[in-house]
């Protein structure tokens, strides 16, 4: 089994301290901070749920299905905060431009949004997949 916790954990905090860079000071402690904190909260209780059911000494799909039922919701709610970053920033963007080019980039933004929910939901499955057996 594939430690997909700690993929997710890794490509949330890149993308996430990507999604940072040119904010000023104040949007970088609260945006940051509340990215920071849930993923924080996401890996240690990850890990504690792992240890309580005995993912680490067993790895067999028992153990797996707490472990799940806790990364499958985190992956939602770190998801989606992932695009409201990204939405966050491309509307800061087109509120400085002019009246045709705003419109074009929030509706670009409203297309990425769409793209963005589509692909979610696809590798939604496959991390359900990989914590719940769905064959019997």
């Amino acid at each position: 089994m594939c430690p997909i916790d700690f993929i997710l954990f890794a490509l949330f905090t890149v993308i996430g301290s990507f999604l940072i860079i040119g904010m000023n000071h104040k949007e970088k402690k609260w945006i940051g901070g509340i990215g920071g904190l849930l993923a924080l909260i996401f890996i240690v209780v990850s890990q504690i749920i792992k240890f309580q059911s005995g993912f680490f000494g067993a790895r067999s799909f028992e153990a797996s299905e707490p472990v799940g039922q806790w990364v499958v919701p985190c992956f939602i709610v770190l998801g989606l905060y992932l695009l409201g970053m990204i939405n966050y920033r491309w509307l800061k963007a087109a509120w400085k431009k002019q009246s045709w080019l705003r419109w074009a980039l929030i509706s670009l933004d409203i297309l990425f949004s769409f793209i963005y929910l589509w692909f979610g939901g696809l590798v939604l499955f496959v991390v359900a997949f990989t914590y719940f057996p769905f064959a019997p």
